[in-house]
């Protein structure tokens, strides 16, 4: 899967913009109506001047909040962009990520995971993308965080295909009661993709966002040579 490049699919008017425009165009009415109403008014009977005092203080406070506005979608850019560069500056390194979908690269994975408790009984299984058993790999029982190697073997050893595979965890504690079991995976970042609401990173793959990058290790000397 290549998702490289960014890329930008924001239309090119921002809402405060397109609201200030809007503002303007209807101020240049107000201004042009109060003209005309000035230039007519009875002079023995001169208007009113609470009503187009009061709407020129709705144009003001409409005007500071476009201009809040746009001051926002511009921190909103700037917070963006910087996430964009942060992104490209992964590719190379191998990530952690919250999940359990897991890369096979160069037909080798890994992942963890955890037990808040000490478990009676754990399986630990890897399917393929239709779900069906590759593998069933060793684990602990013990409770904390557990790391794992998978080889990129099936359980007859044949060597699988590289690409997106699933751990799917099963534990149960002394009472025979499920236990919960959160888990990470590991894997090398190809590619990155963005646009205006997210940006999206590979490994392999196995697609993830930006944000649930939970760990990132310096580059190996086999990974930069890829």
């Amino acid at each position: 899967m290549s998702i490289t490049g960014i890329e930008n699919t924001g239309s090119s008017s921002t809402g405060s913009a397109v609201s200030g425009t809007k503002l303007a165009e209807n101020f240049d009415t107000f201004l042009t109506m109060l003209t005309v109403q000035l230039k007519n008014q009875d002079p023995l009977s001169p208007m009113d001047s609470t009503e187009f005092t009061n709407q020129l203080v709705q144009f003001s406070a409409v005007e500071q909040q476009i201009a809040s506005n746009k001051n926002l979608e511009n921190l909103i850019s700037v917070t963006q962009t910087n996430t964009k560069a942060q992104a490209i500056a992964y590719i190379g390194h191998t990530i952690e990520v919250g999940g359990t979908m897991l890369p096979l690269q160069d037909g080798k994975a890994s992942f963890s995971y955890t037990l808040p408790e000490e478990a009676k009984s754990i399986t630990v299984t890897i399917k393929d993308a239709s779900g069906k058993l590759v593998a069933n790999l060793p684990a602990q029982t013990t409770a904390g965080r557990h790391e794992v190697e998978w080889d990129g073997r099936d359980s007859s050893g044949n060597v699988v295909e590289d690409g997106a595979y699933k751990i799917e965890i099963a534990a149960t504690n002394g009472e025979g009661e499920a236990i919960q079991v959160g888990s990470t995976v590991y894997g090398r970042v190809t590619d990155v993709a963005a646009d205006s609401t997210e940006t999206l990173i590979a490994m392999g793959k196995v697609v993830s966002k930006v944000e649930d990058v939970l760990t990132v290790r310096e580059k190996t000397a086999s990974s930069a040579a890829n």
